[in-house]
């Protein structure tokens, strides 16, 4: 419609036309400056508001926490602030785009103005009649509407735009662990596990004294065999077993299962030969049963041998819906032990011929944890186990024992070897047999 308004306007007299359209390319740089500066704005409104948004679910999610520890004025002004920044870039966004409309609104007045200077001259000295300079009104009339409109548009496109970049931005990233390009074919996984001289530090860790989660770790443990992995605090216990369904792929050195380098087995089929038991368990907002079997057909009897081995049956006895129970958002219904044996019973259930578990009695009473020793005794032999305890006890049946401090290996061997050695897994187990007995008394 603009196009041809142009068109007739040129036919009638094309010197006028010439004249009133000076002011359209000002129209022009005007629309691509405000959009650019839109766009940015409109990226850091939604940024305020993300991040506004984390504040309010981080605080409801702590809820309690935040009453036990009377931190409402903490929380509100927290609250507040983001609340503040949430307000200020939308004023930004405002100034900006309340200032585009008028200078559109502008610049095609200053057409219409023009207009009305040479054209109402031309037609008092009779160089274009009264209808074409009527003609020409109604012409700049057809051009305003599209110009406003144009204004409309491009504060949609970029409001659009700035949603798309961000979209894009998590669509686009590419994860750190990627599937080999060409996965060498292997047949089943059996479970022989190795470490050839790996190194590994988190990506998170910077600087040239950074330290290493596992320094030069080197160890074979072959099908059906059990590994029982210690040492204190941040030695570098979960960084090995994270290492073995690649949530993290080794710096150096090479981590190998049935003689291959993960890193060349095709990812899907690797994971699903290993059952993880993480020290902090997810559940999902389901059922109990649904948490353990993941959805996937089981059959019966197996799903409750797993939760006898587990030590669950008695806390889900007690439960009015049994195993049908819903246990909300991340578990909330359950006790932190109670999470702990449904990630286990879900390792359980599964049969993989690799079980990795960390730290499996950490948040349960020593009944109960000597019942699930006894469990994980009981997969001895029949899946390559690896368990990460601080609790000794959980490890003692292992067939090799690995003392990790520093991410390196300090001691290996059997319980009995490492007793003989009074290191520091002979102390740490004297210790915690002294303590056993205190509590039993």
């Amino acid at each position: 419609l603009g196009s041809a308004a142009i068109g007739f306007m040129v036919y009638i007299n094309p010197v006028l036309t010439a004249y009133v359209m000076i002011p359209m390319p000002f129209i022009v740089m005007t629309a691509r400056f405000f959009s650019r500066q839109m766009h940015r704005r409109y990226r850091k409104v939604q940024h305020a508001f993300a991040e506004m948004t984390e504040v309010v679910r981080e605080q409801f999610a702590g809820i309690r926490i935040v009453k036990a520890f009377t931190m409402e004025p903490y929380a509100t002004e927290k609250m507040r602030k983001k609340s503040d920044a949430y307000i200020r870039e939308n004023m930004k966004l405002v100034k900006v785009t309340k200032s585009f409309f008028p200078l559109m609104l502008t610049f095609s007045n200053m057409s219409m103005g023009l207009l009305l200077v040479l054209g109402g001259r031309r037609t008092i000295f009779a160089d274009i009649t009264p209808g074409d300079f009527v003609a020409f009104i109604s012409y700049i009339g057809l051009l305003t509407w599209p110009m406003m409109a144009m204004g409309w548009v491009v504060n949609l496109i970029q409001r659009g735009k700035a949603s798309l970049d961000r979209i894009h931005a998590i669509l686009e990233t590419r994860p750190d662990i990627l599937p080999p390009a060409v996965p060498e074919k292997h047949p089943p996984i059996e479970g022989t596990i190795g470490f050839h001289e790996v190194v590994f530090t988190y990506p998170a860790a910077s600087g040239p004294s950074r330290t290493r989660a596992l320094d030069r770790v080197s160890f074979e443990l072959k099908a059906g065999q059990t590994l029982g992995v210690v040492g204190p605090p941040g030695s570098g216990k979960t960084t090995l077993i994270n290492l073995i369904p690649r949530l993290y792929d080794a710096d150096r050195g090479m981590v190998t299962i049935d003689g291959t380098d993960v890193r060349k087995i095709d990812l899907q089929k690797l994971r699903k030969a290993v059952s993880f038991v993480p020290q902090e368990p997810f559940l999902f907002a389901g059922t109990i049963r649904e948490n353990i079997t993941l959805n996937r057909p089981v059959d019966e009897d197996r799903l409750r041998a797993a939760i006898r081995a587990a030590a669950l049956e008695e806390d889900t006895a007690r439960f009015p819906g049994g195993l049908d129970t819903v246990v909300g958002e991340r578990g909330v219904i359950l006790s932190g032990g109670q999470k702990q044996r449904v990630a286990l019973a879900r390792a359980m259930v599964a049969q993989t011929p690799v079980i990795l578990v960390d730290d499996p009695v950490s948040q349960v009473d020593l009944t109960t944890g000597d019942a699930i020793i006894g469990a994980l005794r009981a997969l001895s032999g029949r899946h390559t186990l690896i368990v990460v305890s601080h609790r000794l006890a959980a490890v003692r049946f292992s067939d090799m024992i690995m003392v990790l401090n520093g991410g390196r290996v300090v001691e290996t061997g059997t319980h009995e070897d490492l007793l003989a050695r009074n290191g520091y897994y002979a102390r740490t187990y004297r210790l915690q047999e002294i303590e056993a007995a205190f509590y039993a008394v």
